[in-house]
């Protein structure tokens, strides 16, 4: 399926918001799961030969069913419960899996991750939104179209409602700067992002990471109201207390990649009892039932007391799962499966999806309103990026106040003001790495999760950055530094000078994108951003003369954004211009068309010399807007 069109979103055709309270929680089954992860290349040290690909199994024949009520994937860590939780969710990458996942007896069609709901291990949401807004942001691009304003904002209410957010629906999320809601509001705040969309079906990623016991069973006391309503909730869970294990109705029990119990969770214990695992009275039974998951209960203490950790554990999970194959509970479970299979949709469905997509303008609207909440709620960096625009502006005039016409200064003053003007303009674009690495987490939740297209999330990104971080500055800067060094009093060159700072600041800041867009730290982003631009800056032409560098590294000069803008410039001040130069005790005029030539080493000769830079730039910026663009489109969505 091609990667833009895959992106179809999920706006579930809901006509009455009623509906949100009543769903009817779907099945899922699953068939012989393999799962193998290919791993990094390895090569033999000595050489460079015998290059080899790791693969490495997660999962083992996986079978299994999972129905209305809590649905718990337990296990240690490492033993592929996160893996077989991503598989049924359809966000793990196809490659290396085997097997087959129904729902409602159905094979997954490709916008099965867009109709039901995922809640990802971290908290992954806006956080200089409020609560309210957030979920708002969700329904407005999720939910049908033909669904009224109204209906939205009800449906809105009921999610706050039945997560318990109401002292906090008016809060900040919260940001390293924004005081905002404690970790279990954060966390409903996220299932509440899904719920709007009033899936069947809720998948968790261990939904207690970061939480204290008490916040931790808050949050799962909501999702078994949530399921006691009629939805399908399954979750991945490490280490719950007991309070939280008596919540759940079917359990999921994998070692190693095997499957050692699924069955009622309430059966767990007496099944264990009857192959010789008896849980202490006062033991915690997810405790009890991770100790036996790692071979480190007293049997295989006993056993095997010398033998390697790993493979211990592997040879435990194959005893346990050939112990487990053989019980009455294996054998209810694959006849729960194969009547599961016969079921047809219209039986188990009580609520129609359909795929509605919103308009491409409403996407871009609704993801604008939000990245400039974002900016004037989080002002720092627009306040910053002003004051330090105007700060150097200030500094660049004062330094080259009203350049005289009389002697080498005249010449000297004026280039190095282009110069400092041109350096100041590029380099101020690195604040433009963060655009995209930022969010970055942010936006493949939501593109996987079917919120809008790459194509809405790149250009309302474009708008609302380039507007207040790139025009606006620039405008300021031009205005302050043009009439205080003095250039040319004249209409038609202070607008030349204007265009070319904002195009070479628009330039460098795509070529920020590009980097932003291709590398996951910032560190790395930056330097090497930094190193591309002092690369530009040598073959701008007022560093070095480029005639004398050796050939093999000339051509740089072509990708060099110094270069065309301080040509801009150069032209734009010089041409028209006579200045006059002291010879002993005489004064020479020189004409500002002979500075071009003969000291800047600037080809003019017609207009046309002058604006094939402007075309040159602004080619470079479309080029690195659209790499920027195919680098969004090949992140990689899935795990």
């Amino acid at each position: 399926m091609d990667i833009e069109n895959s992106q179809t979103l999920n706006k579930s055709a809901v006509t009455d918001e009623n509906l949100l309270i009543n769903t009817q929680g779907s099945t899922i089954t699953f068939y012989s799961l393999n799962y193998t992860l290919r791993t990094q290349r390895c090569c033999n040290i000595y050489s460079l030969v015998g290059r080899k690909e790791k693969h490495e199994q997660i999962l083992y024949d996986i079978n299994g069913i999972f129905k209305p009520g809590m649905n718990a994937i337990l296990g240690p860590t490492g033993s592929g419960k996160s893996s077989l939780l991503d598989i049924l969710a359809d966000r793990k990458d196809r490659h290396g899996l085997n097997g087959q996942v129904l729902m409602d007896g159905q094979t997954q069609t490709d916008d099965f991750k867009y109709r039901v709901g995922y809640v990802v291990q971290d908290d992954i949401i806006s956080g200089t939104l409020t609560v309210r807004e957030n979920l708002m942001f969700s329904a407005n691009l999720r939910l049908s179209k033909k669904i009224s304003r109204t209906a939205k904002t009800t449906i809105v209410q009921q999610v706050i409602e039945q997560l318990g957010l109401e002292k906090c629906a008016e809060k900040y999320v919260g940001t390293e700067f924004i005081r905002g809601i404690s970790g279990g509001e954060k966390k409903r705040t996220n299932i509440g992002m899904e719920l709007v969309l009033s899936p069947s079906v809720l998948f968790l990623d261990e939904p207690t990471t970061g939480l204290d016991s008490s916040t931790a069973r808050n949050v799962m006391e909501y999702l078994h109201r949530l399921s006691r309503r009629g939805r399908t909730i399954i979750f991945s869970i490490h280490q719950p207390r007991y309070s939280i294990f008596k919540l759940f109705d079917t359990l999921f029990l994998v070692a190693a990649g095997h499957c050692i119990y699924h069955g009622p969770a309430n059966k767990v214990l007496p099944y264990f009892s009857s192959i010789g695992y008896v849980c202490e009275e006062h033991d915690n039974p997810a405790d009890f039932l991770l100790d036996i998951t790692q071979g480190d209960s007293p049997i295989e203490n006993l056993d095997e007391s010398n033998s390697d950790s790993d493979k211990k554990h592997v040879q435990n999970a194959h005893r346990l799962h050939d112990l487990y194959i053989k019980s009455d509970i294996y054998g209810s479970i694959l006849q729960e499966i194969s009547n599961s299979s016969n079921r047809t949709t219209a039986e188990n469905n009580q609520l129609q999806v359909e795929i509605i997509s919103t308009s491409r303008l409403a996407e871009i609207s609704y993801v604008s309103q939000r990245t400039l909440r974002n900016v004037f709620r989080n002002p720092s960096l627009v306040i910053m990026q002003t004051v330090v625009t105007i700060f150097f502006a200030t500094l660049v005039g004062l330094i080259y106040l009203r350049i005289n016409r009389i002697e080498d200064t005249g010449i000297k003053n004026r280039m190095g003001a282009i110069f400092f003007i041109v350096t100041n303009q590029v380099m101020a674009n690195l604040s433009a790495i963060e655009l995209f690495l930022k969010e970055r987490a942010l936006f493949i939740h939501e593109n996987a999760s079917g919120y809008y297209h790459v194509s809405t999330y790149f250009i309302a990104k474009l708008l609302c950055d380039l507007i207040p971080l790139r025009i606006i500055p620039s405008a300021l800067f031009s205005t302050i530094v043009y009439f205080m060094i003095g250039f040319q009093q004249t209409v038609d060159k202070f607008f030349i000078f204007y265009f070319a700072i904002f195009i070479t600041t628009t330039c460098g800041a795509a070529f920020c994108f590009l980097i932003s867009a291709s590398v996951q730290v910032f560190g790395i982003a930056n330097l090497i951003s930094a190193m591309c631009f002092v690369l530009m800056m040598v073959f701008g032409g007022f560093l070095v003369e480029i005639s004398s560098v050796v050939s093999f590294l000339s051509w740089i000069k072509w990708i060099s954004i110094f270069r065309y803008s301080f040509n801009i410039l150069n032209i734009n001040e010089f041409s028209g211009l006579t200045l006059c130069l002291k010879n002993n005790t005489n004064i020479c005029p020189i004409n500002g068309t002979d500075i071009i030539h003969n000291v800047a080493h600037i080809e003019y000769e017609t207009q046309w010399d002058l604006w094939k830079n402007f075309v040159a730039l602004g080619s470079m910026t479309i080029i690195f807007l659209i790499l920027a663009y195919v680098q969004l489109l090949r992140m990689k969505k899935t795990k």
